[in-house]
């Protein structure tokens, strides 16, 4: 069977020489998809995270509640990272995935360990400013313009392959049902650094940066809220990785005294 976390990138660097970096792909995405980005992380490690049901763990049942899935991706860093190299990793979920990332950390910490050193949420609104159930009834015509108008940029082949779009909307439509059933977190903030980022031109935000301001409210650390060019997920277009990489940094990099 294959992990629920994996390494993406080749860098032979100890987790105590640098932060270290661990990424939960959006509704319908898979690890691989987040590999270019992990290719220009500059020297850090970065790993990945692979749903059930989706890329090498496609035979497996998808996951029955997204609090399950947390809960077995929980399991699974500390196995892997160690309690101590999940401490000196930053967590980046992108669109569901912030919503996983923000569930993965909590329960860590519920187990008495330490939490991760920094949340970056991209193209999620902040947890009590969603709509539960929103999309519960969605059938496949309504994913399917849900996934056109979310899909990554770096995912694009997807829309010119017939068989692979067919393959990304299955993925997405379990994962979207997934996220309206999905009550939220629970109400404890953490201690880390969180940078939260949307896409100025991201339909999901006409209220402006309301939804993202709003992920203050998770943790008593440093925040930082931004809005990038682009729509959503644009921060995954293929040449703006760097910049992507230096926001993270500046966001989550410990302030000197």
């Amino acid at each position: 069977m294959n992990t629920a976390v994996s390494r993406l990138s080749t860098v032979d660097k100890p987790l105590d020489r640098g932060p270290g970096y661990l990424c939960f792909p959006p509704a319908g995405g898979t690890a691989l998809g987040l590999r270019g980005l992990a290719a220009t992380a500059a020297g850090s490690v970065v790993w990945g995270v692979e749903y059930p049901g989706h890329g090498t763990r496609l035979t497996e049942p998808p996951a029955e509640s997204l609090t399950v899935l947390a809960e077995e991706i929980a399991r699974q860093c500390v196995a892997r990272i160690g309690a101590e190299g999940f401490s000196r990793t930053v967590l980046i979920g992108f669109s569901m995935g912030a919503f996983v990332a923000l569930e993965v950390a909590q329960r860590v910490l519920g187990r008495g360990r330490p939490g991760p050193a920094g949340l970056v949420v991209v193209g999620a609104c902040a947890p009590q400013r969603r709509v539960p159930g929103r999309y519960a009834k969605a059938d496949a015509a309504e994913a399917g313009r849900l996934l056109d108008q979310h899909c990554p940029p770096s995912s694009a082949g997807y829309l010119d392959c017939p068989e692979l779009r067919e393959y990304a909307l299955d993925l997405f439509l379990g994962d979207l049902r997934l996220t309206s059933a999905y009550p939220g977190p629970a109400k404890t903030p953490l201690s880390c650094p969180i940078v939260a980022i949307r896409g100025e031109d991201d339909l999901d935000f006409a209220a402006g940066d309301e939804e993202i301001r709003a992920w203050r409210a998770w943790t008593t650390g440093r925040f930082t809220g931004c809005a990038v060019p682009g729509g959503h997920l644009a921060v995954l277009t293929p040449g703006k990785e760097a910049g992507f990489w230096d926001r993270v940094r500046l966001g989550t990099e410990p302030c000197d005294d």
